[in-house]
């Protein structure tokens, strides 16, 4: 029997997707950088005047920009999105900043919305603190913890305005209705649950 101060995880959703997205890019740039290094490779490295040829330090340069565009696959598959819940309250992760401990006395409202079609839709769960978010043991999101919120408000064109902080259902393995109901059975009874789906 689980005691109700263990935290239940909830499983993430298989990384297949970034790490084709990863390797695609790789071979994107490699090829380029190749195709490039390739064009290149008969310049000299310093110019008639003495100084450095900068068409020489082409290839060079796409290199480092490359391993630095990779670092936007990497981070995520490094420290991805993370959701925990007990009947205290939630740890959340929502991109790659820290994680979040928030206690459901300070949680109004949870929700789920989908926005887009029911084949190219995103869902998102949603998360309505009172003012006293920050203080009394909850940790307050930052600008990246508020990076999935701004997608999703934008996406919605300003309907979850009012909520403080989202994750994506397609982040985690459970079908987006599935989530709500799995953190709505730890949720106590003064907290809402709006389904949106």
């Amino acid at each position: 029997m689980r005691r109700s101060s263990e935290w239940v995880a909830i499983e993430r959703s298989s990384p297949t997707r970034r790490i084709s997205s990863l390797v695609l890019y790789s071979l994107t740039c490699a090829a380029f950088i190749t195709g490039l290094y390739l064009l290149v490779r008969t310049e000299p490295a310093t110019l008639d005047s003495g100084e450095p040829n900068p068409v020489a330090g082409l290839p060079g340069f796409f290199t480092v920009m490359a391993v630095l565009g990779a670092a936007t696959f990497l981070v995520p598959l490094v420290r991805p999105p993370k959701l925990m819940v007990n009947h205290f309250g939630l740890r959340v992760r929502p991109g790659f900043g820290k994680s979040l401990l928030i206690p459901w006395s300070n949680i109004e409202e949870l929700a789920a919305i989908h926005v887009g079609s029911k084949r190219r839709g995103t869902s998102y769960l949603l998360f309505a603190a009172d003012n006293y978010l920050g203080r009394g043991g909850s940790d307050r999101p930052g600008f990246l913890g508020r990076s999935v919120l701004r997608e999703a408000n934008r996406a919605t064109e300003g309907l979850v305005a009012g909520f403080d902080l989202a994750v994506r259902c397609k982040d985690f393995a459970l079908e987006p209705d599935q989530l709500l109901a799995r953190l709505a059975s730890f949720a106590p009874g003064h907290v809402q649950v709006v389904d949106r789906l």
